[in-house]
């Protein structure tokens, strides 16, 4: 997707698309297409929802986003060179700056997806556990990926653990006589790392708990009710909830909808006026 970022080896740093992040090490890639996010605030087909209920009317949107996505993949097909997978990130662009993905978004892509025989890799690393209501993202649109690469979440924060889920069919691909060297020849030095993997069990002990998912249940509820007061504000342009996670544009005059230079550091700048208030 446009704004992707899935991590920072070559592999996934070629499934990245943030030119400040990613154009110095483009003479390492392998290509990958990007495809439009349905980023429906900057919708180039002037149809995003408005940023406030009067200021004007609500557009009904045709998914022309959705008709990109598969004009890409009946594109690749006619080259007789199929797309060997969609990788996403379900329901909330992180790095991207928080893009929310409206509802049927993402059945709709991965409809597409599965319909020219593409894998589907999600990227879960932000949105799992928990963080979208849900313990996965895909799921709440009906979406059961091929690869589920899950990290952060898994021990709360506290050690790094990263796991990538698979279908059978794919751990089958890997069988084999010992002779056929099958195997996935690839892993890291503190695969299974025997703290991370207790840090893991215990935060999703936490996780799956009742009192846990009540907790975040009502958390949700009263970032939803408190965010409301923050449409107010003239700088607000955008405020995307999916769950726990939120993203609040920022801009320079929410009518025209004009964006802050990055180099105006305007969301570092709100993190910092925050934290002098005990925000952490």
């Amino acid at each position: 997707m446009a704004g992707a970022y899935h991590g920072d080896t070559v592999g996934a740093v070629s499934l990245g698309h943030i030119d400040l992040f990613h154009n110095a090490y483009s003479g390492l890639l392998f290509k990958s297409d990007k495809a439009a996010a349905p980023y429906c605030y900057r919708c180039p087909y002037n149809r995003a929802k408005p940023e406030r209920a009067d200021a004007r009317e609500y557009r009904r949107c045709n998914w022309e986003c959705v008709g990109k996505l598969e004009h890409k993949f009946i594109a690749q097909k006619k080259k007789s060179n199929p797309y060997a997978a969609f990788v996403f990130e379900p329901l909330m662009q992180g790095a991207a700056g928080m893009i929310a993905q409206p509802e049927g978004w993402l059945r709709r892509a991965a409809g597409i997806a599965r319909q020219h025989g593409a894998l589907l890799i999600a990227d879960e690393v932000m949105t799992g556990f928990g963080r979208t209501a849900s313990d996965f993202a895909c799921h709440q649109e009906g979406v059961q990926p091929d690869f589920l690469a899950l990290a952060k979440g898994l021990t709360g924060g506290y050690l790094p653990m990263a796991a990538t889920l698979t279908t059978q069919k794919v751990f089958d691909a890997f069988l084999g006589k010992y002779e056929e060297f099958k195997t996935f020849f690839h892993g890291h030095s503190y695969t299974g790392n025997q703290l991370g993997a207790s840090a893991a069990l215990a935060s999703l002990e936490i996780l799956q708990s009742k009192e846990s998912i009540r907790s975040r249940q009502i958390l949700e509820r009263t970032l939803r009710k408190h965010l409301a007061a923050l449409w107010k504000l003239p700088n607000v342009g955008d405020i995307r909830q999916v769950g726990l996670a939120i993203g609040i544009e920022l801009v320079r005059d929410w009518r025209t909808r004009e964006p802050f230079d990055l180099r105006e550091r305007a969301g570092i700048r709100v993190c910092e006026a925050m934290g002098k208030k005990g925000v952490s």
